[in-house]
């Protein structure tokens, strides 16, 4: 994500200040002595580290900064708005998500079930623009949660990021997991259907959550209408075109959209319709 907001401000010519995440600070910090390695003049890129209510807001305040680009949670998007105000600087937020991925009876369905699970499992669910609802039109959704089911059940392998075998690491803290714990107990409780692999084994060490599929659950359930982040995939059906809209749109959140269709135009219509700011297309 630095690497997005890098790379076009240095190309413009910027100066920049990043402040790292507090829970995962190492690999910037990596990255910053290959930074001095490739010959970037000293004060052109500079790293910062600390809590977001002291470096974040202090970074925030600065007379001296033009521009914030952030990506973390609504609530402290909020608050960098409302400091950020009082010296009327630019900002840029890229908040919470609740991204969905509508998968049409016309595309090829292998394609959509591997990168509906890539959406939503890659870096276990700790991605703003996670495809955490996927919307399956009625005459493939059987078909496309069978094999959704047995695609993670033998890809995400649950262990060391460090071994190549591994596909699904633990989560970023403690509180991460019993955050996403929580969210999996309440669906379990309004009798929501839950699929979690016989396979998926927990590893002994680390704050790790198996990968959960729900699919039944209402559209307007909490783990259908609030960013969870985490490995958890909440899967609906639709009949027609205006109702996967109708769905998709159906959230407080615009962050991201995917559209799994070998029909063009209707790809294009609903890039244009669906309120999201990044949306992506698979013929």
């Amino acid at each position: 994500m630095a690497a997005w907001k890098l790379g076009p401000a240095l190309c413009c010519g910027n100066t920049i200040v990043l402040k790292l995440a507090e829970n995962t600070p190492l690999s910037m910090l990596y990255l910053a002595t290959l930074i001095r390695e490739a010959g970037f003049p000293p004060g052109v890129i500079n790293i910062v580290n600390g809590h977001g209510y002291e470096a974040g807001a202090a970074l925030a305040s600065h007379a001296d900064l033009d521009k914030i680009a952030f990506t973390g949670s609504t609530s402290t998007g909020k608050e960098i708005m409302r400091i950020a105000a009082a010296t009327m600087k630019s900002i840029t937020l890229e908040t919470g998500g609740k991204s969905p991925l509508i998968v049409f009876d016309d595309c090829d369905l292998e394609q959509a079930v591997r990168w509906a699970h890539e959406g939503i499992m890659a870096n276990q669910g700790q991605v703003c623009t996670a495809t955490s609802r996927i919307l399956v039109q009625e005459k493939v959704y059987d078909e496309f949660v069978d094999r959704f089911k047995a695609y993670t059940s033998q890809v995400s392998v649950m262990g060391d990021p460090f071994d190549e075998t591994t596909f699904q690491g633990p989560q970023v803290s403690a509180q991460q997991r019993d955050r996403v714990l929580a969210y999996i107990s309440s669906a379990e409780a309004a009798g929501t259907s839950i699929y979690q692999p016989s396979s998926a084994a927990l590893p002994s060490k680390g704050f790790f959550v198996p990968p959960t599929i729900f699919t039944d659950a209402s559209t307007s359930s909490v783990v259908f209408q609030e960013e969870i982040f985490g490995p958890c995939a909440a899967i609906a059906k639709f009949t027609t075109e205006a109702a996967a809209l109708s769905i998709a749109n159906g959230t407080r959140y615009g962050l991201a959209g995917a559209v799994f269709t070998k029909d063009l135009a209707k790809a294009h219509r609903l890039a244009r319709d669906m309120e999201t700011g990044d949306d992506m297309g698979e013929q």
